[in-house]
């Protein structure tokens, strides 16, 4: 009788034993799909955040460029009638049209004459300029900071924002050269708040580092078929709708200006 006990214990604690290890697996099971769905959902989420920034980036810069045209054809309209060469003419009666400003009528003879006289072989201009004026930045300095602003691009800016200072310049130090460390070292000590690290504001200090020490020559033109990169690897052609005539360099912060060059409207920058 005693046996029988003893079997049946066994087979009821071989059974709860099956059972436990059943419920662990399909506990197991149930935590790693939980774990998958989440992830995969927050994947989906950040696809979304980003596509949201970048629609965000869009209508601000469609907003801006309406509010630009709007300014323009304010002013347009404000010179139209403050023009002394400006008049309603009577077409009929209640109806009236412009006549057209002749403001100056000599313009296009004197520009005729300008246009003659910037007759010149850019090509030429360019290769003077680069060999009158060699390149005296620091190349390697101006590769160094190429290479962290390479490092530091939209999607690593916006995942380095979210975490703390300390963890910021951990990653850095990770991630970074030991001449990308130095540049970093240098920020912090030319840096007036030393206890604090600004990622926004080191960005921008390695753009002018990039921009001060940088080898290219920006040449702009009015035509956009016109390419002078054939001369150096360093020479960059740049389409400008504002040259009328001739030819703008950049080199080295310096600019060299061999152009007619149509002015911009306020608050409208050159470069």
């Amino acid at each position: 009788m005693t046996a029988v006990f003893i079997a049946i214990f066994l087979v009821m604690g071989v059974m709860i034993y099956f059972i436990a290890v059943s419920l662990r697996i399909v506990i197991e099971n149930a935590t790693k799909r939980v774990n998958a769905y989440f992830l995969s959902k927050l994947g989906e989420y950040d696809e979304d955040f980003e596509k949201k920034i970048e629609e965000m980036e869009e209508l601000e810069d469609q907003k801006e460029s309406l509010q630009q045209e709007i300014r323009i054809l304010q002013m347009d309209h404000n010179s139209l009638e403050a023009s002394r060469f400006y008049r309603p003419r009577p077409l009929m009666r209640d109806t009236y049209i412009p006549i057209a400003r002749y403001i100056d009528n000599g313009f296009f003879e004197d520009y005729k004459k300008a246009k003659n006289l910037l007759v010149m072989d850019k090509a030429q201009i360019i290769r003077d300029i680069m060999e009158k004026f060699p390149y005296t930045g620091n190349l390697k300095r101006y590769q160094t900071a190429k290479k962290i602003l390479d490092k530091l691009n939209f999607q690593a800016i916006y995942d380095l924002s979210g975490l703390t200072e300390d963890v910021q310049m951990e990653v850095l130090e990770e991630v970074f050269t030991k001449p990308e460390k130095l540049l970093l070292k240098e920020y912090r000590d030319e840096s007036e708040d030393k206890e604090h690290f600004d990622l926004l504001e080191f960005l921008n200090w390695v753009k002018q580092i990039l921009h001060r020490e940088s080898p290219r020559l920006l040449a702009s033109v009015g035509d956009e078929n016109e390419d002078y990169s054939d001369i150096s690897e360093n020479v960059v052609c740049k389409f400008d709708q504002n040259v009328c005539e001739g030819i703008r360099i950049v080199y080295q912060n310096k600019l060299y200006d061999y152009s007619i060059y149509e002015s911009r409207r306020k608050n409208e920058r050159i470069y």
